[in-house]
């Protein structure tokens, strides 16, 4: 049997998920990407008065649940097979969602900018153990804040 680790209750986990799909259905998103807002209303999703926020009905968020894959592959640039998700593989990514960035050369804690972002790419990518990245910081320091860590 494989181990596992379990912080949230059934429960709880389930009164999350109903909470971001209430979001998803009150609140909605705004999507930037031209395309994708036009294929989000072609199939039917309201916006509110403005236009600006797509929402995403409860029926709509759990088919969309439903009709997922239980796992998936990622691909390289060459579309060869890298890294299979799901079906409970365990992954490790370096680094998620850092704020600051602490500069090696200098010892300061600082903003990241994208010169750092390319060199955190080098380095994982030469890792073996390492098989993707994940979203590893804001790079706000020269990329726009509403998307920085996008």
């Amino acid at each position: 049997m494989r181990p596992s680790l379990n912080i949230l209750s059934p429960e709880l986990l389930g009164q999350i998920v109903d909470e971001a799909k209430r979001v998803l259905a009150e609140v909605g998103m705004e999507i930037r990407g031209p395309e994708m807002r036009r294929r989000l209303l072609a199939a039917g999703l309201p916006t509110n008065a403005g236009g600006e926020r797509v929402f995403f009905p409860r029926d709509v968020v759990e088919r969309a649940i439903a009709d997922a894959p239980s796992s998936f592959w990622l691909y390289d640039r060459e579309g060869n097979p890298h890294a299979a998700l799901g079906d409970d593989r365990v992954h490790f990514v370096p680094g998620s969602s850092g704020l600051k960035w602490l500069d090696h050369r200098t010892g300061d804690m600082r903003l990241a900018d994208s010169t750092d972002f390319v060199e955190y790419v080098r380095l994982a990518d030469g890792l073996p153990h390492i098989a993707y990245l994940a979203t590893a910081f804001s790079t706000n320091d020269d990329i726009e804040a509403q998307v920085s860590d996008a």
